[in-house]
């Protein structure tokens, strides 16, 4: 049990150190015409968190979203993110939407 709390203790240790090496380069000042490089990725530790690798089925879902348009309290059907605003039932386009303004179709 000692020798797992010295490893937790140091792997600890070591994103404190990470964490700071980050905030620290970040914190650096630079000229105007300088562009900073960014950092990619830090070594990854033992029980740091996963990142979340996205499918390209995941992209286009997430591309497809659509999200309620309600106006007034009432729902008047979901807007999508290419601009158009189908019906209750996700099934027909009822409108476009450019420039913030509703074109009718239907």
């Amino acid at each position: 049990m000692k020798r797992e709390y010295e490893e937790a203790l140091h792997l600890e240790t070591l994103r404190l150190l990470r964490y700071n090496a980050y905030t620290s380069y970040i914190g650096i000042p630079t000229k105007k015409s300088v562009k900073k490089s960014s950092l990619e990725e830090f070594y990854p530790l033992p029980k740091d968190r996963k990142k979340k690798e996205y499918t390209s089925e995941d992209i286009k879902q997430g591309s497809n979203r659509q999200e309620p348009y309600i106006t007034n309290g009432k729902l008047r059907g979901y807007l999508d993110t290419t601009g158009k605003l189908w019906d209750k039932n996700k099934e027909n386009v009822i409108a476009n939407m450019t420039d913030g303004q509703l074109i009718y179709i239907n």
